[in-house]
Parts: structure tokens; C-alpha cells; sequence
């Protein structure tokens, strides 16, 4: 399974994670908290590419 990471450190809060799969990232408190099972490696690749700030990225093996 594909493992996704958050800064929340470089995150300016834009929200576009949360609405493209907010089946994956959900806000919890004043944490994004990141279900990588909730949806392909393909959907979660191309949402994390469109982070704005960079705040999430992918950890490759």
C-alpha cells in the first residue's frame, strides 16, 4: 500500500486534498489524517501532485 505523509509545518490550508478525496484526507482536529486505503494509488498520486505547498508526499520504498 501506497504510505502518504503531511507536513503540517509547509501546509497553507488550501483544503484541495480534502476536496478531491475526502475519502482519503479528513481533518482531524487541526490534522489531516490520511487513509491510503480509500481509494487507488493512481487517484492519491495525482491528489498529492496538485498539493499546492507540498505538504504531502508520497514515501517510496
Amino acid at each position: 500500500m501506497i504510505k502518504v505523509t503531511w507536513d503540517e509545518d509547509v501546509c497553507i490550508q488550501s483544503g484541495d486534498c480534502l476536496g478531491l478525496l475526502p475519502e482519503v484526507f479528513r481533518l482531524e482536529g487541526d490534522r489531516v489524517v490520511i487513509d491510503a486505503s480509500a481509494a487507488t494509488e493512481g487517484a492519491i498520486r495525482d491528489a498529492v501532485s496538485r498539493c499546492p505547498s507540498g505538504a504531502l508526499r508520497i514515501e517510496e520504498d
